[in-house]
């Protein structure tokens, strides 16, 4: 809706609704225009009784100078008797009897931008008396009629200021220029981000199996303390087992502790074995100390990333349950900065999780039966294009995105994300990587409803 026909609709009903509420004759809103040659005042809103004349349009000037000292002094007009106001100007009291009015209320209306106005309220049967409480009660209104102005006011410079910078057009090629410049500094902040999410996301894998060993730590104590105490009613006894000995044996199960301790440590040594491998996949995946190219395995970086992501695409709790397929071709090892693939692997796979997160979550929101529908799958190819090319491509069976978003996906700031959840950097910042950093091509193909394909083309020998 237009803002000012919205303070149009504003004013009317404000008018309305007051000389309903107040059973008054006629309640009618005055703007005074300052024009430098002819300053007048006008009645642009009306409420009346049917049975009145209208008095919409341009009160003469030689008849409204009374009125316009009162509006630019911002002054209060209360006549309850237009007949018992002796100090009543009398150009005032010939207009209102003009207009057949016996009592009167006005109550200036100016907002910050300076528009000046007034809610009138009037009566033509005899006299009136206007309340305090009547009085506050009006007094809030044109204290929100201000407002709505000022709304007004803004909106309409805001405008103008709009066409202003369409026809400056040449200051995008400036800001362009500039955002060229600070290109380095956003890589570093886009990778500074990636890790964090790798942090939380090593963090999350590694609270399950501290969490694991702390609790069989519970169950271990309490055997050892238990085969402590046994090992000593046996030395008090010894060597004649007494019942009471052989009583407690039976009832803690000894040769069933015995058994599960070694079942305890094996796989307490397996929950640090899993430690260990998590953080060795961080510290592959990062690479801070590799600022240089190298020749890689492609495969580890791909795996190494789906480690780290392994919470997301594994099941959480609301279905996702992803299945990731790999058709891994034999590669050659490549020529790349590695810790810049994988952010690009990263950034990709987290927007596939995301996209079939956001499938998996509507299905759901629409009651739609899961049993019937796909289940949710990444795909990773790999495979050599012409003995100079190594071809990543990874496709997910999302709900795919329309023709207009995938134009832009790499354009730097462009996110369909909520705020707060996507910077709109991490496609851009990856398009960088494999096209100018590694002179590769990074493509998007989608279609909505068929899912997402992105495919990762890297020269085998940098040039």
């Amino acid at each position: 809706m237009d803002l000012t026909n919205g303070l149009d609709i504003i004013l009317d009903t404000a008018v309305s609704e007051i000389r309903s509420l107040l059973q008054i004759d006629r309640c009618y809103f005055l703007c005074y225009l300052p024009h430098p040659s002819q300053p007048n005042i006008s009645i642009t809103h009306e409420a009346r009784n049917p049975n009145l004349p209208t008095l919409l349009g341009t009160i003469p000037l030689q008849k409204s100078t009374f009125l316009t000292k009162t509006l630019l002094n911002q002054e209060v007009i209360c006549i309850d008797d237009i007949n018992s106001k002796s100090h009543l100007d009398d150009e005032m009291q010939e207009l209102l009897m003009e207009f057949g009015i016996t009592s009167q209320l006005l109550l200036p209306v100016k907002s910050n931008s300076g528009e000046i106005g007034a809610i009138v309220c009037s009566h033509g049967s005899g006299d009136r008396v206007w309340t305090n409480s009547e009085i506050t009660l009006l007094q809030a209104v044109t204290d929100q009629l201000a407002i709505a102005i000022d709304h007004a006011q803004i909106y309409t410079q805001s405008r103008a200021a709009t066409l202003a910078a369409q026809t400056h057009a040449e200051k995008l090629t400036e800001a362009l220029h500039k955002l060229q410049e600070t290109q380095s500094q956003l890589i570093q902040q886009e990778k500074m981000s990636s890790l964090g999410q790798l942090v939380a996301g090593v963090a999350h894998e590694i609270n399950n199996p501290v969490n694991f060993i702390h609790g069989n730590l519970t169950y271990a104590k309490e055997y050892f303390q238990e085969l402590i105490k046994l090992l000593y009613l046996y030395q008090q006894h010894y060597p004649t087992p007494k019942p009471e000995i052989q009583d407690f044996s039976e009832e803690i199960d000894l040769d069933f502790i015995t058994s599960d301790l070694s079942k305890l440590l094996s796989s307490m040594n397996m929950g640090t074995n899993r430690i260990r491998e998590i953080v060795l996949s961080l510290r592959n995946f990062s690479r801070h100390d590799e600022a240089e190219k190298k020749l890689v395995d492609i495969h580890e970086g791909i795996e190494n990333t789906l480690l780290i992501l392994h919470h997301r695409w594994k099941n959480s709790g609301i279905g996702l349950d992803i299945s990731v397929i790999k058709e891994y071709a034999a590669l050659p090892l490549v020529d790349c900065y590695p810790g810049q693939l994988n952010q690009v692997f990263m950034n990709i796979l987290t927007n596939a999780i995301d996209a079939l997160e956001e499938s998996i979550v509507s299905r759901q929101s629409l009651d739609v039966n899961t049993k019937t529908t796909e289940k949710p799958q990444i795909r990773i190819c790999t495979e050599v294009l012409d003995s100079n090319f190594v071809l990543i491509r990874i496709a997910d069976n999302g709900i795919g995105m329309p023709e207009e978003v995938r134009t832009r996906l790499f354009d730097p700031f462009f996110t369909t994300k909520p705020v707060g959840k996507g910077t709109g950097l991490g496609l851009s910042i990856s398009y960088q990587i494999v096209v100018e950093r590694h002179g590769g091509i990074l493509k998007c193909v989608s279609e909505l409803g068929k899912g997402t394909e992105f495919s990762i083309q890297i020269p085998l020998e940098s040039n």
